[in-house]
């Protein structure tokens, strides 16, 4: 019989490897052979994780590292770290916006959120509260994280997230292509309403010192007239404080390639 302290060290050597194996993720038979493990135990660990959310499998599938290390990750990180130096900036946005300032990091083809302040009205959401995910491309925080990326690399998540995007009624892979050309166009990504009903959002991407995207910040409001007015103090507030936190960012701030907090 195998014993607690033996089921850990597997999940354990198991995520390892799959950790090393970056954003492309890893194959049964390849996290078997790293691991170990033979592969109907490998198979059975591997099941496990995924549905508690420490990793995740893709359409091809390959593992990658699960949405739920991300938010653990962040929430180990109040002092040091890309949530805790961010921590200010929402509670200003939220402050001075009224509206829900939302912090989202990457992880792999997702988008997940890690922080947020609630705004005076509280309304559904796409990702709903902290550690929830979207695909990215949906949505103005993973929008905003999405566009900036290199074209190539923009062309392959988009065609990785084409069965993902069918969940949700008005996109598809072309549509989220004319939204990322638009985000570009316009410098920050923006949802007046049409992916839930009466709800908007803006987001702008915060970019690391070579300019990439590692994270987005973004407020969520609903999408009246009235708010459409105030889009351009929107975008003000949100490119303040992402200029803000681009100039204090140093490399054990930042995301690995996968997402993850360091």
């Amino acid at each position: 019989m195998t014993s607690g302290t033996q089921l850990i060290d597997r999940a354990v050597a198991v995520m390892d490897v799959v950790a090393a194996s970056g954003a492309s993720g890893a194959q049964l038979k390849d996290i078997a052979l790293e691991s170990g493990l033979n592969t109907a135990t490998c198979h059975r660990v591997l099941t496990s994780l995924v549905s508690h959310g420490l990793l995740s499998r893709d359409a091809a599938r390959r593992y990658v590292l699960g949405n739920k290390l991300m938010v653990l990750g962040a929430r180990a990180s109040n002092g040091p770290g890309l949530r805790g130096l961010c921590a200010p900036t929402l509670d200003r946005l939220r402050q001075h916006s009224g509206e829900t300032a939302v912090l989202m990091l990457r992880n792999a083809g997702m988008s997940v959120c890690v922080d947020r302040r609630e705004g005076d009205i509280a309304f559904r959401t796409l990702t709903g509260s902290i550690g929830g995910a979207v695909p990215l491309g949906v949505g103005p925080g993973s929008l905003a994280m999405l566009a900036f990326l290199p074209a190539e690399e923009v062309a392959t998540l988009i065609q990785a997230n084409a069965a993902r995007y069918a969940e949700f009624e008005r996109l598809s892979p072309a549509k989220v292509l004319n939204l990322v050309n638009e985000t570009q166009r316009q410098g920050f990504a923006l949802d007046m309403g049409e992916l839930i009903d009466g709800v908007g959002g803006m987001a702008i991407p915060v970019r690391s010192p070579a300019g990439s995207p590692v994270a987005s910040l973004g407020l969520t409001f609903l999408a009246t007239p009235a708010n459409a007015a105030r889009l351009p103090s929107f975008e003000a507030l949100l490119r303040a404080e992402a200029s803000s936190i681009e100039a204090q960012l140093s490399p054990f701030d930042l995301p690995s390639d996968n997402g993850l907090p360091r």
